[in-house]
């Protein structure tokens, strides 16, 4: 997941922080993360990301969601 972030900010060098507007994969609602980068990696804020199986394919899961099942289920 790291390294589709380090992509997104090199890709847009002019912003310190990238919004994403996504769909939750499991209740399909309406999901905007705000990333920032860090000393540390990276702050999410307004729901998490998954690394998919394929090269630079994420997955969006929104607070609720993710407080209820914080895995992502690929079927």
């Amino acid at each position: 997941m790291i390294d589709i972030l380090k992509k997104i900010f090199e890709a847009n060098p002019e912003k310190s922080i990238i919004v994403l507007n996504d769909k939750c994969s499991d209740c399909g609602c309406d999901v905007i993360i705000e990333i920032t980068p860090t000393s540390g990696g990276f702050g999410l804020m307004g729901g998490a990301l998954f690394k998919g199986s394929l090269p630079d394919e994420y997955f969006v899961k929104c607070p609720a969601c993710c407080k209820v099942n914080s895995k992502i289920d690929h079927n």
